[in-house]
């Protein structure tokens, strides 16, 4: 069994404030889900519609966004340039979210942020009960100057009940994991596995504890991590147990 110490934090995620007696969830989109910008493509479009049937206030934030042991960390920003910062969307509306590089890329590193694009009550409403609020994340990449690349690396340590693994992004961009498995390669048992998408960002690690069966002899695994870019096998060693 694995499990992780990180919080997983989805491209889109829906927040649940209650909902009103009698009232129906509107429903936000949003296109592109992700973007990338770099020295030459400074600025992209977003579409925000409101698929619902009640007029959506929609409310913009930036953040940074970095990682830290494995959990995601977030802090304001103005490096990304958002225009509007504040919309109204009547049923079946769309409206033009344009944001642009407000500084130059990183020489070395991708630079990473968050869009939030949160509901907020229009002006002057008065709703008794409680209703849905949404909100939508978009991952925003800033490529560096450097040419990207991504390079996993997977690492195991003994843990009081098991194993401890870890993975590293040792390149200068994202990867997204997809899920990934661990199998001894001796007997091809199945021993653990992960199958929630996350993103692990240029030069950093996250930990996964596995908990092993009683007695395993084993002093190697077998990692298949599948990715954005692609499936990956590995070897890894599995040091001897301390005596």
């Amino acid at each position: 069994m694995l499990t992780s110490p990180a919080v997983l934090r989805l491209m889109t995620t829906i927040v649940l404030a209650g909902i009103a007696a009698g009232a129906q969830a509107g429903a936000l989109t949003v296109t592109p889900v992700t973007v990338t910008l770099d020295g030459q493509t400074r600025s992209v479009a977003l579409t925000v519609s409101n698929e619902g049937d009640q007029a959506r206030v929609i409310q913009t934030e930036l953040v940074r966004w970095t990682q830290k042991a494995g959990a995601d960390q977030y802090t304001p920003s103005h490096d990304i340039l958002v225009n509007p910062p504040l919309a109204t969307l009547q049923p079946g509306q769309t409206q033009v979210v344009r944001i642009g590089l407000g500084r130059k890329a990183d020489n070395t590193q991708e630079l990473t942020y968050r869009l939030y694009l949160t509901e907020v009550p229009p002006p002057g409403e008065h709703v008794k009960g409680l209703r849905v609020v949404l909100r939508l994340s978009v991952p925003i990449y800033v490529s560096p100057q450097a040419k990207p690349s991504a390079s996993l690396e997977w690492q195991a340590a003994r843990a009081p009940k098991g194993l401890l693994l870890t993975l590293l992004n040792e390149g200068n961009r994202h990867v997204r994991v997809d899920s990934f498995s661990v199998v001894d390669p001796v007997t091809g048992r199945a021993l653990g596995g992960w199958r929630r998408v996350f993103a692990l960002l240029a030069g950093q690690a996250r930990p996964f504890s596995l908990a092993l069966p009683a007695g395993w002899p084993g002093r190697q695994l077998k990692m298949t991590t599948e990715t954005a870019d692609g499936p990956a096998e590995t070897m890894i060693e599995v040091p001897r147990p301390a005596i």
